[in-house]
C-alpha cells in the first residue's frame, strides 16, 4: 500500500481535480509538482475548497484520491481512466512524429470529432501548406478532447484543432 506522507497540500483539505494533461519532459516543458516539488510531465490540476489551484503529479494526485479518499469514487474512475490514456497518445505520437518526418514537416493537424457508432476511429487531416491529406487511427478508450490538448502540448509548434 502506498505510503500517506503529507507534503505541501495538507491532507486534511478536499481538493477537487479540474483538469488532466501530458506535457512531455522530453520536450522541455513539464513543471514541478506543487505538492512535492519533483518535475512532472503527468500533471493533473486540483482546486482546494478556497479555491485555489495547484499542478500535482498524477503519484501525488493517487495518494490524495485513493489513500486519503479526499476526492469522490468518480474522481477515482476518472483520474485511472487518464492515466490509462497517456501512454496510448504517446503512441500515437510517434506515427505523428513519423510523419512530420516523412513529409519534411506538417503545418498542423485537424480532428474530427469521432462518431458514437465509431468511437474508436479518429479521422484527422495532415496539413502542409494548402494540401490536406486524410488519414485515421483506432484507439480504444480515448477521450477525444484529452487527445487533442495532450497532442499540443507534444507538438507545441504544429497547429492542432478540431474540424466543425
Amino acid at each position: 500500500m502506498k505510503a500517506i506522507i503529507e507534503r505541501n497540500l495538507p491532507l486534511n483539505t478536499k481538493y477537487i481535480v479540474t483538469d488532466k494533461k501530458y506535457i512531455p519532459l522530453s520536450e522541455g516543458f513539464g513543471c514541478t509538482c506543487d505538492n512535492c516539488n519533483k518535475l512532472i510531465a503527468n500533471i493533473a490540476t486540483v482546486k482546494n475548497e478556497e479555491g485555489k489551484s495547484f499542478n500535482i503529479g498524477f503519484d501525488c494526485l493517487e495518494t490524495v484520491l485513493i489513500n486519503n479518499s479526499l476526492l469522490s469514487t468518480h474522481d477515482i474512475k476518472e483520474y485511472e481512466r487518464v492515466k490509462a490514456m497517456i501512454p496510448k497518445v504517446i503512441r500515437f505520437s510517434k506515427i505523428i512524429k513519423e510523419n512530420i518526418e516523412l513529409n519534411n514537416g506538417l503545418d498542423g493537424l485537424l480532428f474530427k470529432r469521432p462518431s458514437e457508432l465509431m468511437k474508436e476511429y479518429f479521422t484527422y487531416y495532415l496539413v502542409k501548406g494548402n494540401s490536406k491529406y486524410n488519414t485515421y487511427v483506432k484507439i480504444k478508450d480515448m477521450d477525444f478532447d484529452f487527445l487533442l490538448t495532450t497532442l499540443k502540448n507534444i507538438f507545441p509548434k504544429l497547429q492542432i484543432n478540431e474540424i466543425k
